[in-house]
């Protein structure tokens, strides 16, 4: 693991970097895809102290300016091991990035060009989309979340499977009560939340909002009503963990399903939410349902969005089962984006009311996670898991992720693990 010195304005290790130094050594151009603000700047600046990179921003007007008016003449001038940040501002200039890129590979051999540029971005699938198109073979593409509970707590961070012995002991090792996760949940997790002595900044999410949709949002699109983009931001916030159904948004929000549909996508290529899919083999049955559900990919952005402003708020709303579910739903992921991997995760349901709330495909097996914010459960629970015994892979492990304080056994080899646990 790489750990940063106290000097290097990190606050917390982010446990991703390592993968990053990874791809920096394997590809002449490095993209850092990521929502605003989860803390891409901070991490390039390690190369930049430690590995003698140039750091420019496209947030600079007039670098912005001077790179949009002869991207050419920008790059040239420019030189190598450069980072540039904000990049999807200047999508003209990844046509000049690959021309260096292969003028070097020809003058000195193609590992001479690894490491030469480190491109950071708020636009997930549009910046994918320009170097896929522009430099495919020569660019590998990081996914940065915001921080994880690892992070924060400062515990040892692998990706999740469902290992009984392992989760155990981990339970034994690690403390989080209900206090401190409910804490956690309307904090949210980007670093900025965290890093002023810990405490969270004032007016946090509603400064986010406003800027996310002012530049980033109006970017992509010419938004004529910014505030039913944020109207369908709060439906969606309270639709987290839920079954993405546009139709019923569309008619919520007084706009044609066209409209969501473009400002959906908006919000999945800002990393604000995702879209889990259905899980589905001709074995298993044929009544599932293959709608995909949605989460949010902050539960401080969501809970600012409906109003939960507190802990104890958090506990008395109807959305506390939804955002303990999203919650649960995030660490997992973040613990295989931390390590450079994007999980296959999908979840369950059938038309005869069986549900699964989230599987995960890896190396072939599959574990099946139920995802609870109660603290006692019992076979009735968990008997969806049933549906996948005719699955084609190998079942790995079958648990319950709830906020139970301590482990106990469900049935044979079927756990209920605590949060901590993650």
């Amino acid at each position: 693991m790489i750990f940063l010195k106290e000097g290097d304005d990190m606050l917390y290790n982010r446990n991703i970097l390592k993968s990053v130094i990874q791809c920096v050594d394997e590809y002449a151009v490095t993209l850092i895809t990521g929502a605003r603000q989860v803390g891409k700047t901070t991490l390039v600046s390690y190369f930049e102290k430690e590995k003698g990179y140039t750091y420019l921003t496209f947030d600079d007007t007039d670098l912005l300016a001077e790179a949009k008016e002869n991207p050419k003449k920008f790059i040239e001038k420019y030189k190598a091991p450069l980072i540039l940040d904000e990049v999807q501002r200047v999508q003209e200039i990844f046509i000049e990035i690959e021309a260096v890129v292969n003028n070097e590979k020809k003058l000195k051999g193609s590992q001479s060009a690894n490491g030469m540029y480190i491109l950071t971005g708020s636009q997930k699938f549009n910046l994918m989309k320009e170097v896929s198109e522009s430099m495919s073979g020569r660019v590998g593409v990081i996914e940065m979340a915001p921080l994880s509970q690892c992070e924060i707590n400062k515990w040892n961070e692998q990706n999740f499977t469902i290992d009984n012995d392992r989760l155990l002991n981990i339970a034994e090792k690690r403390d989080l009560d209900d206090d401190r996760l409910y804490e956690s949940i309307v904090r949210g997790f980007y670093p900025a939340r965290w890093e002023i002595e810990g405490k969270p900044i004032k007016n946090y999410y509603s400064n986010y909002t406003k800027t996310y949709i002012e530049r980033d949002v109006s970017q992509l699109i010419n938004l004529k009503d910014k505030q039913k983009f944020e109207n369908m931001l709060k439906i969606l916030a309270s639709l987290t963990g839920e079954e993405y159904i546009p139709d019923n948004i569309a008619k919520t929000l007084g706009v044609d399903k066209n409209t969501i549909a473009s400002w959906v996508s908006i919000a999945i290529t800002g990393d604000i939410i995702r879209l889990l899919p259905p899980y589905y083999e001709d074995s298993i049955n044929k009544r599932i349902i293959k709608r995909n559900k949605l989460y949010f990919n902050d539960t401080g952005l969501a809970c600012y969005l409906l109003g939960i402003d507190s802990p104890s708020s958090l506990k008395k709303s109807a959305f506390k089962g939804r955002m303990v579910e999203t919650y649960i739903h995030n660490e997992i992921r973040k613990s295989y984006i931390n390590m450079g991997i994007e999980p296959k995760m999908f979840f369950y349901r059938d038309n005869n009311q069986n549900e699964i709330d989230l599987i995960i495909l890896n190396d072939g097996k599959l574990d099946l996670i139920e995802c609870k914010s109660g603290k006692k459960f019992s076979v009735d629970d968990i008997k969806g898991f049933r549906q996948l015994a005719k699955t084609k892979y190998e079942i790995n492990g079958e648990c319950i992720i709830c906020t139970t304080d301590e482990p106990y056994r469900i049935s044979h080899g079927i756990y209920a693990f605590p949060i901590k646990c993650l």
